[in-house]
């Protein structure tokens, strides 16, 4: 990849917001914490939850502390709140005391609940979704302690559907396409990162350009938070698993751009692969593993790829947090 400058970073040395961008993203927390305040609770029944997920004869078994469940404590369960989805996909037994959450930005509910099932994870799971853009995801976390609030408030709704929940225990930030703005933001935050243990991102890592948009200089600022973090999972102190796929952009940094961006940061060289992927037409091209830090390469340079992605997070990326978080 062509010159990339080297601009050195703190958690701790972050611009001051103008006032019009704080009031902007004051706002845009307001209305999600409203949001995640409703009590539409809803009970997925078996029914119901086989047309969402996919049967458990294929599936790796759970990891979760046995013990008898209570009538109807196995099944799913989930709180709409405009677009938003808290859900316990494979029942209150995976969220028994303190559990395990993954907050995932960009995607699909059902999509997503049949990723954790599929993976064989044992974790709770909110999903948000804000809209296009990876700008809205970015300021919904831009306003100081944002992030704990939205936390605490996911807590209190997970209470709702499983009354033995605690706190969460582990943090994985996810998202999809132009979900990585809320990542990118938590991380920047000082502080914030350290209570996240994992980072999933699937096709979705992108920034700006500096300089002549020919020389495709990817912005340092932007992708730091994220190679920071990327020196921790290479030690294994956190996890980063990330895919992306052929797509070409202009204006901004693509998401194979971004990847060899973070790998030559750390120091490590994909290799080649050419195998099937976990759906038709997807094919993994390259791979790069060191400790906890993986990318995956795909082929494929259009919408579908791009929507691939996420239909295959459950293959690609959470049995990377599966085998972390039971070990």
């Amino acid at each position: 990849m062509t010159g990339v400058g080297m601009v050195r970073v703190t958690w701790q040395s972050r611009a001051r917001m103008k006032w019009p961008a704080m009031i902007i993203a004051l706002a845009l927390l307001s209305f999600l914490l409203s949001a995640l305040g409703r009590d539409d609770v809803v009970s997925v029944h078996r029914a119901h939850a086989a047309a969402q997920v996919p049967t458990r004869s294929d599936i790796p078994p759970p990891l979760r502390t046995l013990r008898v469940a209570q009538p109807g404590e196995g099944e799913p369960r989930r709180i709409v709140q405009h677009g938003r989805v808290i859900s316990v996909p494979t029942g209150c037994l995976s969220v028994n005391g303190s559990y395990d959450l993954v907050l995932h930005f960009h995607g699909a509910p059902e999509a997503l609940e049949a990723a954790v099932v599929r993976s064989g994870l044992d974790s709770a799971l909110a999903i948000v979704n804000l809209g296009i853009g990876s700008g809205v995801y970015d300021q919904a976390f831009a306003a100081p302690g944002s992030f704990p609030t939205f936390v605490t408030d996911v807590s209190r709704n997970l209470r709702k559907l499983c009354p033995q929940a605690r706190e969460p225990k582990r943090i994985a930030l996810s998202a999809w396409s132009a979900g990585y703005g809320a990542v990118w933001r938590i991380l920047e935050r000082s502080g914030q990162a350290e209570r996240v243990d994992a980072v999933l991102l699937a096709d979705g890592l992108h920034t700006g350009l500096v300089g002549p948009q020919q020389q495709r200089n990817l912005d340092p600022i932007k992708l730091e938070p994220f190679a920071m973090f990327a020196e921790l999972a290479k030690n294994g102190e956190r996890l980063l698993a990330i895919t992306h796929t052929a797509i070409s952009t202009l204006e901004y940094g693509s998401t194979t751009e971004t990847a060899e961006y973070l790998l030559e940061r750390a120091g490590i060289e994909p290799k080649p692969e050419n195998v099937p992927g976990p759906r038709p037409d997807m094919r993994l091209t390259s791979k790069a593993d060191y400790g906890a830090f993986h990318i995956l390469g795909f082929s494929g340079n259009d919408k579908q790829a791009h929507a691939d992605q996420l239909h295959a997070f459950g293959d690609t990326l959470l049995p990377y947090l599966r085998e972390r978080w039971h070990k």
